[in-house]
């Protein structure tokens, strides 16, 4: 579910030298979800399939086992812990077949019993995608026989992207998506247009928060006592993320624990100079000075120059925005994303 979802999606219509069938394991909690879900795949003539087996990997590993000898599967590439409980099965039972897992997040520690049979699973399965290499830092820092493995850094491609924008110059707004709580650290924002509106007497700048979360009500409480509700909207959730980036002059992104950032690559395409705290994967999306700038996450008197800077300095906008712009489409879009799994299948297969 969700952007991983999205992106496979991309992946199997866009590839131009693969064949893909997707097995879609689950629970009687979420059948109907997946039912509705893998009418998209009848719909684009891609093979789909799905097992309400929970977590009996037996029943899994034999269903992906008759996908496999049906359809003469050269690869099998998955992407959740859920997948890795029978994956090594699957491998015994396909010993010509080539895996792949997928990592495109870092959960939390795992139960002693479960983070041994991962370890001895991820043992067992030579090939590793990565969305960052801040990902892969943390993975291979609690699996040591990750080091070991063939590894690739792919990562995301952006989804919410206008192909037409509005002129960088002419835009208004300061966005930031992301939910209000303390792992999006969205607190260091109202803290720094605190500087801006009451230090700097700047009330024409506003920043729209897109998002929600736990911390909504503290956050709201710290609008009221500094006086800026007018200049901070909590915009909450809306499928109207792209028209709020086509009006966005400045994007802002201080999440402390950001695996990818897929956030920051939607608004780099819309050709958004950037401003992003200096921890998870985020600097590797940022060229400081070049793309917008990468900073501080707990300095909001930083956050709040920045800002200023960046909305009052048109050209600087552009020159960074045109630079965020010709990145992404490199390295961050549904194009690369698509080309680079498509190098990889290749590679195995060759």
């Amino acid at each position: 579910m969700g952007g991983t979802v999205t992106k496979l999606r991309a992946l199997m219509i866009n590839t131009t030298c693969h064949y893909h069938v997707l097995y879609h394991p689950g629970f009687r909690s979420n059948r109907k979800i997946i039912e509705e879900e893998i009418l998209w795949y009848k719909e684009h003539n891609i093979p789909a399939y799905y097992g309400i087996y929970g977590r009996n990997i037996f029943r899994n590993a034999f269903a992906v086992t008759r996908i496999i000898k049906k359809y003469h599967i050269d690869i099998v590439h998955y992407y959740f812990n859920h997948e890795q409980s029978f994956a090594v099965l699957v491998k015994l039972l396909n010993p010509n077949v080539k895996m792949i897992r997928s990592i495109v997040g870092y959960d939390s520690k795992l139960p002693m019993l479960r983070h041994f049979a991962a370890q001895v699973s991820f043992s067992l399965v030579p090939n590793y995608v990565y969305i960052s290499q801040y990902i892969k830092g943390l993975y291979e820092k609690e699996y040591p026989i990750l080091k070991k493995k063939h590894t690739s850094i792919i990562y995301n491609g952006a989804v919410n992207v206008k192909k037409v924008v509005t002129p960088i110059g002419k835009r208004k707004k300061i966005v930031a998506i992301g939910g209000l709580c303390a792992r999006k650290n969205s607190d260091v924002l109202i803290e720094c247009m605190n500087i801006i509106v009451n230090v700097h007497n700047r009330k024409d700048i506003v920043l729209y928060i897109i998002g929600d979360g736990p911390d909504r009500e503290e956050s709201e409480v710290k609008l009221k006592q500094y006086n800026i509700r007018n200049n901070v909207i909590l915009v909450g959730y809306t499928d109207k993320v792209s028209d709020y980036l086509d009006d966005c002059a400045v994007y802002v992104h201080p999440a402390i624990t950001e695996g990818f950032g897929i956030a920051v690559t939607e608004a780099m395409q819309m050709h958004c100079p950037c401003i992003v705290a200096n921890r998870g994967a985020l600097p590797e999306l940022i060229m400081d000075g070049e793309c917008g700038f990468v900073i501080d996450a707990f300095a909001p008197e930083e956050w709040a120059k920045k800002i200023m800077f960046l909305f009052d300095n048109i050209m600087e906008r552009v020159r960074m925005g045109e630079n965020a712009y010709t990145r992404a489409k490199r390295y961050f879009s549904l194009e690369a994303f698509v080309q680079k799994h498509d190098e990889l299948y290749n590679l195995l297969i060759q």
